[in-house]
């Protein structure tokens, strides 16, 4: 039978708006409680921006009073359901209100709950005054609080609602908690009905995954519950596909720990003479933590094309008669594969559209010039040209793709570092060679117009063949006026009608 615990927390512990919360309830004479996650990180003394308000009540009109009083904004998030979240115009904090039939006591609730540590409740009737909020916890959430792990309130949360699969592998992420065994069996054996959830909320979750930390550690539990399977299916024929010597993993194993080795270079914490030799530059962290899409950084979807990147080796992979194994043109084909997989899974035109065309040219930064040698300003011109706003993303995911290839041994202190500085030295060239300040100068020179009136020329495609030429021997430092780029031009059509 469940039961209220005498245990207390401090309410200074909970978010500052719970008093202004309690304030309207007592006032108002209506039973609520605060639930769930704000409770939780009150005891794990973390910030917590959403909160999640029970009222045992069947007025459902209270949602928009409660907004009125706390000078937010009221919105209807499942109106089956009366569900409503109050948000507010300058501050991050929402408050969802759930109604229940105020005849079952807060405890029927509650077990109903995904999670234990979740399944935690305080009375928003105490007195204001009160320095102490007591606990209701039927579950025994706390103890698994205290012991840090994810423990599923019962195996029927996973058929009610499947996502709760994903939410657990997130929360364990984010709190940094272990999975209880039982309910690691019960998001094994379920795993299939994730395909009944809607890929919006399976993405949702997803970029919140992808968002945390560890994200190596969170594919292999996603594939080790059979999830990864289920939601990206694609990755499944990687398994067990051989790579030459130089990899160290398999092409499933790899592409796990890609996005991993990405973490590790982008990291601030530098502890490995490997990660030391990586380029960085000004801002780098703004920059990959700037706002890409769908409310998710650059970081984290570049996280999904290192994931993605060699998505179609299997159906590429050819062996020579030398036992030579290549991957010919897997990178444009892991582009396509990776926009549908994108595209299914619901995220913006634009976050997939970075994604895959990171696949596509994950390779390019490493082949810009032969090997032992240095790439050209033509060559770094055409890279920044062709790729545009996912240059620098490619860049860095390139050198994950490479101590990815490598493993862990990279990382140790006996390993030959020779090859890898070459890498990065390549890389650093083509950052510093980027012409940040004004890239496209040389329009300003010479346009199409100006080459039309000039020598002559029918508007078409050769028009623009020419300025791309002009663009590259411009960044070359081989022209630098108007004169120069016409004479130029005038050249090569000379030299195409030969």
């Amino acid at each position: 039978m469940s039961k209220i615990r005498e245990i207390y927390i401090p309410t200074s512990a909970l978010s500052a708006k719970v008093l202004d919360i309690k304030h309207f309830f007592n006032g108002n004479a209506v039973e609520a409680y605060l639930v769930g996650g704000a409770v939780r990180d009150a005891f794990l003394n973390r910030e917590s921006h959403d909160l999640d308000v029970i009222v045992a009540s069947s007025d459902i009109s209270i949602s928009s009073k409660l907004a009125e009083a706390l000078n937010g904004k009221c919105i209807s998030l499942d109106a089956q359901r009366n569900i409503d979240r109050i948000v507010f115009e300058k501050n991050t904090l929402t408050v969802d209100i759930t109604y229940i039939d105020n005849s079952n006591p807060i405890e029927h609730d509650l077990i109903e709950r995904d999670f234990t540590i979740d399944a935690i409740a305080v009375s928003l009737n105490q007195p204001e005054s009160d320095t102490k909020s007591r606990l209701i916890d039927p579950t025994d959430g706390l103890a698994d609080l205290k012991n840090r792990l994810i423990k599923a309130t019962s195996e029927k949360v996973f058929k009610s609602d499947p996502i709760r699969a994903l939410r657990g592998i997130r929360l364990s992420v984010q709190l940094g908690f272990s999975i209880d065994k039982n309910t690691e069996e019960w998001i094994r054996k379920h795993s299939s009905l994730l395909l009944n959830v809607s890929n919006e909320r399976i993405r949702d979750e997803l970029l919140k995954i992808f968002a945390s930390p560890n994200i190596s550690s969170s594919l292999y539990k996603l594939e080790s519950l059979n999830l990864l399977s289920v939601i990206m299916p694609e990755l499944d024929i990687c398994k067990d596909v051989s790579q030459p010597n130089e990899h160290f993993y398999d092409v499933f194993r790899h592409s796990l720990e890609t996005p991993g080795m990405l973490e590790l270079i982008l990291s601030s914490n530098i502890n490995s003479s490997a990660v030391k030799l990586v380029p960085r530059f000004d801002h780098m962290q703004t920059f990959f933590q700037q706002n890409l899409a769908d409310g998710a950084s650059r970081l984290t979807f570049l996280k999904f094309a290192a994931l993605l990147h060699d998505i179609a080796k299997p159906q590429t992979k050819t062996v020579e008669t030398d036992g030579r194994i290549r991957f010919l043109g897997h990178g444009n084909l892991g582009a396509e594969t990776s926009q549908s997989i994108m595209d299914r899974l619901r995220f913006s035109k634009k976050a997939s559209e970075y994604v895959s065309m990171i696949v596509k040219h994950h390779l390019r930064p490493s082949q810009l010039a032969p090997k032992g040698t240095m790439p050209s300003k033509k060559a770094i011109y055409r890279y920044y040209r062709d790729l545009g706003d996912v240059s620098i993303d490619t860049i860095y995911l390139n050198l994950s793709d490479y101590m990815a290839a490598k493993g862990d041994k990279i990382l140790g202190s006996s390993f030959d570092l020779s090859d890898w500085e070459r890498h990065c030295k390549v890389a650093s060239v083509i950052l510093d060679n980027k012409q940040k300040d004004d890239p496209d100068m040389y329009l300003r020179i010479v346009n199409g117009y100006d080459l039309m009136s000039e020598l002559g020329l029918e508007p078409g495609p050769f028009v623009g063949k020419l300025i791309d030429l002009i663009g590259e021997s411009y960044a070359a430092g081989e022209i630098n006026t108007r004169r120069q780029a016409i004479d130029f031009a005038r050249t090569l059509i000379k030299n195409d009608s030969k």
